[in-house]
């Protein structure tokens, strides 16, 4: 990973300082009064004040500043990757990221990108990228290059085009690894896909209850490694400490490729049609704000106002056309299992969004006023420095809306943004991480129930679609269970029953919480006599050898062992199962990281 943007004074702790000073306030006015109703008090007060007395105090507190242009930080960037692409020190990725930085910062057509684009050719031909070493010349002449270093230039292109053609007679090779070059593997659902809901099987519905709510239930078994969703996701925000390393819009690692906006000094694009896309999308509202955003918020606030972005252009940009479908529609009707899918517009994908729980009636005055505040500061930028702007100030309907929109989306991000992940697989360790590059919002996901003893897992696919995988054997009208980030086998149940009810704001009575499941060294072992064992040793130490054909050998013995014993959980040896059954998974479907393939070429 790169690094984030750098870190200043951010609006929560400004939030905890103006909301203490609102509650000292409140709590002279009810001194006579009980705690809820000197909550309630600072809640009025802090609505009144922070859009009047407090707001422009924010305003410099923040250090909020309009993003531009900076040759003088290009400069100083692609100082530090020269440092490092220095031959005594061959940080070559490291190198890439700060000049791909240098060609964020600076501005078109000036000598300090042409001259990150050369540098980062040249890191390019010493890792044997030759076709991307020729790419960045190209673009580094785009860039007005300089007459005077021309010459240095136009011999690493000859040489690049003389090691292509050496590659092209075999003569050569470019330096990938055969797990690298290799097609992903496409997956597909096990059982046929609804004629409404082609990327959800069939014997999927969403019900209702008084216990549960809205939850997802299964009209037939459901066995150990069936495949019931592949959903792309409605919206995806790229996480900041990516944006030097991956596209801002497909999100894939393209880190010799990327292309700067030209509005902005952080979103990055792999191309021309990336760029486009991600403007007509949501950047053309972000662009001004985005690098302010990241700097004094976290991912959450960032994830609502990409969700409300997205919607915004679901609507074709017409905010009072947006504004009159969503007073008219009829949450209730809305339902993602019976949506028909095959036709559905982008208006209707953001119905199903829209309509995500909040749980606004069970937030306490701080956690609103908290949300309140953010969204005010997130309206503020956009109205300021973006096209919407001139219609929220003509138009007190349309402020409202907007307002409203960020709101809501603050309380509905952090229970139903998923993460997207990829394998950092370090080969010479023999040792691999699951890497968050992303958040997404994927209705359907968002309608499945938590357990701390989850019967399905997720799994991010090549291409930013997330597969729903049945990791233990569900009975027919049983309910599909998610895990929110709190497993029985890793946290005790007093711990993952606060965390739950504090971020989502329900107390958990799954089986796992209400019978007291112990944590992973303490579960019980199954019957060896009666269910045979595997060698768990054995599977892991093949398996981080990461090799997609050995993983494919092994999935389906471990899915059938899982549908032997998944009865039993809970059980030492299916939770064992259940982990070497994902990693063969993810080995198998599962984006790996390329930069490891680039090591060898970095030992000084």
């Amino acid at each position: 990973m790169c690094d984030s943007l750098e870190e200043k004074f951010g609006a929560w702790e400004l939030f905890e300082e103006v909301w203490e000073r609102v509650v000292d306030t409140a709590t002279e006015k009810e001194a006579t009064k009980n705690l809820p109703n000197i909550l309630c008090e600072a809640l009025k007060l802090f609505r009144e004040e922070i859009t009047t007395t407090h707001l422009t105090e924010c305003r410099l507190k923040l250090k909020l500043s309009p993003d531009v242009k900076d040759n003088v930080k290009a400069d100083h960037a692609r100082a530090m990757g020269n440092a490092l692409f220095h031959p005594k020190v061959k940080r070559y990725i490291e190198a890439v990221k700060r000049y791909n930085e240098s060609i964020s910062f600076s501005a078109k057509g000036s000598e300090a990108r042409a001259l990150a684009y050369a540098n980062r050719s040249a890191v390019c031909y010493e890792l044997h990228q030759y076709q991307e070493c020729l790419d960045n010349i190209r673009l580094a002449r785009e860039s007005n290059y300089p007459a005077r270093l021309i010459e240095k230039l136009n011999k690493r292109e000859t040489a690049a085009e003389d090691a292509l053609e050496d590659v092209a007679r075999g003569k050569k090779n470019t330096g990938g690894s055969k797990a690298n070059v290799d097609a992903p593997k496409k997956l597909s659902l096990s059982y046929e896909g609804s004629h409404l809901v082609p990327h959800a099987a069939n014997c999927l519905e969403l019900q209702t209850s008084d216990e549960f709510g809205r939850f997802v239930a299964t009209t037939r078994d459901l066995k150990a490694g069936d495949v019931v969703i592949i959903e792309k996701p409605y919206c995806t925000l790229l996480l900041d400490v990516y944006r030097l390393i991956r596209c801002d819009f497909c999100h894939q690692e393209r880190i010799f490729n990327l292309i700067p906006c030209e509005g902005c000094t952080v979103a990055m694009y792999c191309s021309e049609e990336c760029m486009t896309q991600a403007y007509q999308r949501y950047h053309l509202y972000e662009c001004g704000v985005i690098r302010d955003m990241w700097r004094i918020f976290t991912k959450i606030p960032m994830m609502a106002m990409r969700t409300v972005t997205t919607g915004i252009a679901s609507f074709n940009h017409n905010l009072r056309d947006m504004r009159k479908h969503l007073q008219d529609m009829d949450e209730s009707k809305v339902d993602g299992f019976t949506m028909d899918w095959t036709k559905a517009t982008p208006r209707e994908v953001y119905e199903t969004v829209h309509v995500l729980i909040t749980n606004y009636e069970k937030r306490d005055p701080k956690d609103l006023a908290h949300r309140t505040f953010f969204a005010i500061i997130i309206y503020d930028l956009l109205v300021e420095r973006s096209k919407l702007g001139p219609e929220c100030n003509s138009d007190p309907d349309i402020s409202s809306l907007i307002m409203e929109l960020l709101l809501k989306h603050l309380q509905t991000t952090p229970m139903n943004m998923h993460s997207q992940y990829y394998m950092d697989y370090q080969p010479e360790e023999k040792l691999y991480e699951i890497m968050n590059y992303a958040s997404a919002c994927f209705p359907l996901l968002s309608m499945i129930n938590h357990s701390c003893a989850p019967n399905l897992t997720r799994v991010t696919l090549h291409d930013g679609r997330c597969a729903v995988v049945i990791s233990r054997p569900i009975s027919k009208g049983g309910q599909l269970y998610d895990n929110y980030g709190q497993h029985h086998s890793l946290m005790p149940v007093r711990e993952r029953r606060a965390k739950l009810l504090t971020q989502y704001k329900f107390l958990c009575n799954c089986e796992a919480c209400v019978n007291n499941y112990p944590l992973y060294n303490e579960l019980p072992s199954i019957s060896d006599f009666r269910h045979g064992l595997i060698d768990a040793a054995d599977i892991h130490a093949q398996l981080v050898l990461h090799q997609p054909k050995i993983a494919a050998e092994l999935l389906p013995k471990l899915s059938q062992y899982l549908n032997n014993i998944g009865h039993q959980y809970p059980r030492y040896e299916v939770s064992s199962c259940q982990e070497l059954f994902l990693r063969s998974f993810q080995i198998l479907f599962m984006e790996t990281s390329n930069s490891a393939q680039y090591w060898k070429y970095c030992n000084p």
